[in-house]
């Protein structure tokens, strides 16, 4: 060997053995720059609360998604993984964009890069950083400082070495970090991708949290044999992080004066009551919870965790305010409110077999639906959610249409064809739909009845008119049958904030004020005759709305309430359902009420008192005689 090349072999080891004994001897002015704010922030992390600055689980997720060797490493080695340079090599030159970088070397980013784009001396640089970085502080401190770094960068926020996490999982689920559920620590380890980058890619972000909790299994950090909302097969993995859509820096900083930090503490006492009463009084029940708050421009004010976006619940009750929706629509709120229609025969949504109807009409009301015995607006039945009454409300609809709106009863029939509405037609339903228009004075003979309101096609193309509002005001719709025999959609499912979103929608005027709608307006002066009377008696002022009875046949429980906080209106949404229907027996929606009732009294207490919604003037008008009629 020449005496040069003996000189360079020389110098290469020097270098090498520099890099590995003193790797920040050769990083320059800006390692040393970078090493004395390391050294600041490391100081402010374990100077701050432990529950605080972060938590067990998350840094193993964090790890089971870009270094998985990363607790396992022995502190002398560069933090190097040589698997995931090879597999990020092969997949950039297919063109997949991907990084083999590992926890250490993403830290040393944060500290040395800028924005321009990083070449081979910059690479070699971050390398002996890390290197530096995994001698000054302990696994879990190096995976905690990351995570929080990249947590206030995702918030677009100051530094937060110490908090950056607790404050992004206010922001994420409304929660404080130490209150996180298992599956919000994992979708929180998540976040060092940033939020844009979990909404942009839900599908492979979905794929990822499913190989993570499995590698966590494996390392034995996650119970497989406790259940998990994330293993419903109703979770859309395409729909999986749109939550992160309703995160804001207000919330998520609690720096400007209008943040709704409040908002989310309260929650901490919705779940907290929610949880003690399901433990006391069904012990062992693998119920869930989801709860959100949603604000005028559709953002997410506050949610109890993922599972207010992931955990679908059954919304059928809710779709029926559709029904009373499109009456407004169709004969305007005063009609609605005189629209008293006589007692009648049961018809209910869940019907009978066609086969059935054709030959026993009679046996048409099924054995646990009375018929109703005095009359009732359709106003009055949505708000008692009375399903008996409501169904017969609702299918008269087509009869009143062709009555009062036959421009409008033509643009929903128009859906169904000749061979199909003659496929719907029967003696049986001719009877039926005479008797109906009969209950509104017109008699008919059946064979005189026309085609489209026969009672089967008029059905159908009701239910289809429906379905169809219900999907352009933001419920999923797909999953409703095509078929008339659940008209009400008790099939289909909606997390909580696809609910509160829809209803926000349908109670509010949606001008940034806290008027109602007509539609909020009706069902606000019937409030105190539906099944939420117990929470309106001790909120009077408060408008409500949803589900709170559960059969044993049920699988969800829920309940909406409409309110005005500091001039805003706000939706607030909680639900109820079981990992595996149905509902344990004698759990009824009343302990959903109660948890509800726990959150306002917080709010009270927090000086953010929840105001009365306005009424359109023809309510405050009707509402006013109302009260000079009394003795």
């Amino acid at each position: 060997m020449t005496a040069a090349g003996a000189s360079v072999a020389g110098a290469f080891a020097a270098c090498l053995v520099a890099a590995v004994v003193s790797p920040l001897t050769l990083g320059g002015q800006r390692s040393q720059e970078a090493a004395a704010l390391f050294a600041s922030d490391l100081a402010q992390y374990r100077g701050a609360p432990a529950d605080l600055r972060t938590a067990p689980l998350v840094s193993a997720a964090a790890a089971g998604y870009e270094d998985r060797g990363f607790f396992r490493r022995p502190r002398w080695m560069p933090p190097l993984s040589p698997s995931g340079l090879a597999r990020a090599v092969v997949r950039n030159l297919r063109g997949i964009p991907q990084g083999g970088s590992t926890i250490p070397q993403q830290l040393a980013k944060l500290y040395l890069r800028g924005p321009q784009r990083a070449g081979i001396l910059d690479k070699l640089s971050e390398g002996l950083f890390a290197t530096w970085l995994v001698r000054q502080a302990e696994a879990d401190e190096i995976a905690g400082l990351y995570l929080n770094l990249s947590a206030g960068t995702s918030l677009g926020t100051v530094r937060r070495p110490a908090d950056g996490l607790h404050r992004l999982s206010l922001a994420l689920f409304g929660l404080p970090l130490r209150r996180l559920s298992r599956e919000d620590q994992v979708v929180l380890g998540a976040s060092p991708r940033g939020v844009q980058w979990l909404r942009e890619h839900p599908t492979l972000s979905a794929r990822r949290i499913a190989s993570t909790r499995q590698w966590l299994v494996s390392e034995k950090l996650w119970d497989a044999s406790s259940q998990s909302y994330l293993d419903g097969a109703d979770v859309d993995p395409a729909a999986a992080f749109r939550f992160v859509e309703g995160w804001t820096e207000r919330v998520a900083s609690g720096e400007a004066p209008s943040a709704d930090l409040d908002l989310v503490a309260a929650i901490d006492r919705f779940r907290e009551g929610l949880s003690a009463t399901l433990q006391a009084e069904f012990p062992g029940t693998a119920v869930r919870t989801a709860f959100a708050a949603l604000g005028s421009d559709g953002a997410v004010l506050a949610r109890s965790g993922a599972e207010s976006a992931l955990m679908a619940v059954n919304y059928g009750s809710v779709a029926k305010l559709e029904a009373l929706d499109l009456a407004v629509e169709a004969f305007g709120p005063g009609a609605v409110r005189d629209l008293t229609l006589p007692p009648g025969g049961c018809v209910r949504w869940i019907w009978s077999t066609k086969e059935l109807r054709r030959s026993h009409p009679s046996r048409y009301c099924p054995n646990d639906v009375a018929p109703a015995t005095r009359p009732m607006a359709l106003d009055e039945a949505v708000a008692r959610s009375v399903n008996s009454l409501t169904a017969r409300h609702a299918m008269m609809l087509p009869a009143l249409l062709a009555q009062r709106r036959p421009d409008l009863l033509g643009q929903m029939v128009a859906e169904i064809s000749a061979d199909e509405r003659a496929s719907l037609d029967s003696p049986a339903d001719r009877a039926l739909a005479g008797d109906l228009l009969a209950q509104l004075g017109e008699t008919i003979p059946p064979d005189a009845v026309a085609p489209e309101l026969s009672y089967s096609a008029a059905g159908v193309a009701l239910f289809r008119y429906l379905r169809d509002r219900r999907e352009r005001a933001g419920l999923p719709a797909d999953r409703l049958p095509e078929d008339p025999t659940s008209l009400l959609g008790n099939s289909s499912r909606a997390t909580a904030e696809q609910i509160g979103g829809y209803l926000h929608r349908k109670l509010f005027a949606n001008d940034g004020s806290c008027a109602l709608s007509d539609t909020g307006a009706l069902l606000a002066l019937r409030r105190r005759e539906g099944t939420l009377r117990w929470l309106a008696a001790r909120w009077p002022k408060i408008v409500f709305s949803g589900k709170t009875g559960s059969s044993p046949h049920d699988d969800a429980a829920l309940a909406a309430i409409g309110l005005c906080l500091d001039a805003r209106p706000v939706v607030l949404i909680a639900a109820l359902r079981p990992l595996q229907p149905p509902l344990p027996d004698g759990l009824q929606g009343s302990v959903l009420l109660r948890g509800i009732d726990a959150y306002l009294r917080e709010l009270a207490r927090l000086d953010r008192r929840p105001g009365s919604a306005v009424l359109p003037a023809w309510a405050e008008q009707e509402t006013q005689v109302a009260l000079e009629a009394k003795p």
